[in-house]
């Protein structure tokens, strides 16, 4: 150990001259001064640690272990994971639910590992009303230059609209979930996943249900077509990984459903909202005032009596 060397200033009160002298001060010294200096261990340890050590055992064993508590099902914080998604995650989830991709399924490379609410919920709200609204437009297109015909708007259209899509959305992966399950689930899919997988597979109608409104049959007939052979091709690539292995009879009737019950919802919407439009009678008397006022208030379109 090196030497310390300490300078001692010898200040004489009645010299103006100031002393300067250099003393040598041994490592012997030094450890004795630290010696002589009182330790006190119990404070010490009380200063650096918590009352409670286990506490600290078990937060240093969850950080080692990278895993994190699981919150209450009665807490916001447990369902703010499902809406846990940014602007582009879900811009891409919508383009590729209906971009079918033969080498790479939507489920694993757009919803795994973090499967959402917030995008297939606002997918069937959109879709409600785009329906709804679109229906009642096309309606009006194909009536509006008829004179026996009192064009009004169907609200109960958004009712039905609704229930039929969230229940779609919700009971079908229910029953598929069950399905799966009881046959092994080879896939691994998780409840949440289909949802999420079904909501976006509806995507393509938002577009297809505003292209309806106009009043070409044989377009709405083909319109009806391209959605359903893009949606059904993305919903059977995410689920065949889990019935590649299964049974063939059992893969066969689980996707035929798969396709049938995605199939009878499209061409569903074409049948009830966007009907073929009420044909004009040109032997119909003319309407009058009378007529109208009528119709206005009983709600019927045929004359008075």
């Amino acid at each position: 150990m090196a030497e310390t060397t300490g300078l001692i200033v010898d200040v004489d009160k009645d010299d103006e001259q100031t002393d300067l002298n250099f003393q040598d001060f041994g490592d012997a010294s030094l450890l004795q001064d630290l010696n002589d200096t009182p330790t006190k261990p119990a404070q010490v340890h009380t200063a650096f640690h918590d009352d409670d050590p286990l506490d600290d055992d078990e937060g240093d064993t969850e950080l080692l272990s990278g895993q994190k508590k699981q919150p209450s099902l009665w807490t916001f914080e447990y369902y703010q994971q499902f809406f846990d998604v940014d602007t582009s995650q879900v811009g891409r989830r919508l383009l590729g639910s209906f971009i079918p991709n033969p080498t790479k399924s939507f489920l694993d490379s757009h919803i795994r590992p973090s499967p959402d609410l917030y995008g297939p919920i606002w997918v069937c709200i959109t879709l409600v009303f785009t329906i709804a609204i679109s229906g009642d437009m096309a309606d009006y297109i194909v009536n509006m230059h008829s004179s026996t015909y009192i064009w009004h708007a169907h609200f109960s259209n958004v009712t039905i609209a609704a229930v039929v899509i969230f229940a779609y959305a919700w009971i079908i992966p229910s029953c598929l979930y069950g399905f799966l399950h009881h046959r092994g689930n080879l896939g691994g899919y998780t409840f949440l996943e289909l949802v999420c997988l079904y909501g976006y597979s509806l995507t393509i109608y938002i577009p297809i249900s505003l292209l309806w409104m106009i009043h070409v049959e044989w377009l709405r007939w083909v319109l009806v077509l391209v959605g359903l052979v893009l949606s059904s091709a993305v919903l059977i690539l995410a689920l065949w990984p889990s019935v590649k292995s299964d049974d063939k009879k059992f893969a066969a009737i689980a996707l035929f459903l798969v396709f049938a019950f995605h199939a009878g919802l499209a061409i569903g919407f074409k049948m009830y909202f966007f009907h073929v439009g009420h044909t004009v009678d040109t032997t119909a008397p003319p309407v009058t005032t009378k007529t109208m006022v009528h119709n206005l208030t009983t709600g019927h379109n045929k004359p008075p009596t």
